[in-house]
């Protein structure tokens, strides 16, 4: 089986990632992987797993990025790929006419995974396009439905992303010489309780709840704690992140907020946290950010909605807060800093095994 996954970029964020384990596990299962993407810092990643990587400009959202259609055709049609798989629009759009011009009986499968629960409009419908579609969570398959394909007979799967749990357990701890290292160059924090926020630095993430929420811990208790924000800023972000830095610095929080950009070792830094939180001002298809500290034991704060209520209910429901509420995720934040918390279960359904699995499976039945 040869199978072409499109993505915008390589660089970070769970729709990479989650491009990353499926190719690996396509090589690992004796197919063929390639990937298009206009390149980034996990190319190398992929290389080294045994993926083909092609660079293409498809991301970019103007009229001239449909120049490359033409070219995509003639490309698609000298690769000849049993299945492509698409994960983001611009490029779905692309692809999908590009491959209008190719004979029927030619074409390969075309398979899409809708990522994000996008605004309803001409635009996001392309993901919804192809017969064969993949939902990351029920909520992303109830948005599907019934914004969409109510009307249609669509094939849609469900299957949940995952991470890899002999990474992310509650067993895991960072070695000596990164604690060593950490503590040398966060001296600050090694008597502090350590509050996370990760992902991309964007509006999306809110993280202006987060250094206020600070502000109110410092003024509601005798906690020592830091806030960690890891992740980058993207160029068009970039006031952003100087916007935040500036609210900071007006609240007198300054020596209590850490930003650390784009880190490698996110891992190890859940595993030092006592708590992490995921306050997107808006619904999320999934939720890593929720996955991955609540499945190394970290107790993690998110809201009631979206794929990130599913992962709650699952594995830690004192998590759950209403969307927006200040004042449950003060108390929340305050009951788990005072050791209330309650147990979290171990992460046994949202695995990296088993959405790879599923979704090789899935490729299977579309070409049976």
């Amino acid at each position: 089986m040869k199978v072409i996954q499109f993505v915008p970029t390589l660089d970070s964020g769970g729709v990479e990632q989650g491009v990353l384990e499926m190719s690996r596990a396509l090589v690992e299962n004796n197919h063929e992987s390639h990937v298009v993407s206009a390149g980034g810092r996990l190319v190398d990643q992929l290389i080294q797993n045994g993926t083909h990587h092609h660079i293409w400009n498809l991301h970019k959202k103007n009229i001239f990025t449909f120049k490359h259609v033409k070219p995509l055709r003639k490309w698609i049609m000298s690769i000849n790929p049993d299945i492509i798989h698409v994960r983001s629009r611009m490029p779905a759009w692309l692809v999908w006419k590009a491959l209008n011009g190719i004979p029927q009986s030619q074409r390969p499968q075309l398979v899409s995974t809708v990522h994000g629960l996008h605004s309803v409009n001409f635009y996001s419908r392309v993901m919804t396009k192809p017969h064969n579609i993949i939902a990351v969570s029920q909520s992303s398959k109830n948005y599907i439905i019934d914004n969409y394909t109510k009307s249609e007979n669509k094939n849609i799967k469900l299957i949940y992303r995952g991470v890899d749990n002999s990474n992310y357990n509650k067993d895991y701890a960072p070695s000596d010489k990164w604690l060593s290292d950490w503590h040398e160059q966060y001296p600050e924090t090694k008597s502090a309780k350590l509050l996370t926020i990760s992902g991309r630095i964007s509006p999306l993430k809110d993280i202006e709840k987060i250094i206020h929420l600070a502000k109110s811990i410092k003024d509601n208790s005798s906690h020592n704690f830091k806030i960690l924000i890891a992740g980058e800023a993207q160029n068009k972000h970039l006031k952003y992140l100087e916007n935040l830095k500036n609210t900071i610095k007006y609240l007198g929080l300054s020596e209590d907020i850490y930003f650390l950009n784009f880190r490698k070792d996110i891992k190890d830094i859940y595993a030092i946290s006592s708590l992490a939180f995921n306050t997107s001002n808006k619904p999320e298809s999934f939720g890593r950010s929720v996955l991955e500290p609540l499945s190394m034991g970290v107790p993690t704060i998110g809201y009631n909605r979206g794929g990130v209520k599913e992962i709650l209910d699952e594995l830690y429901p004192f998590g759950g807060i209403t969307p927006g509420s200040d004042e449950q995720l003060l108390n929340k934040t305050l009951c788990i800093l005072d050791g209330n918390e309650a147990n979290i279960k171990t992460n046994t359904k949202f695995i990296t095994s088993k959405m790879c699995s599923e979704t090789l499976g899935f490729y299977k039945e579309i070409l049976s």
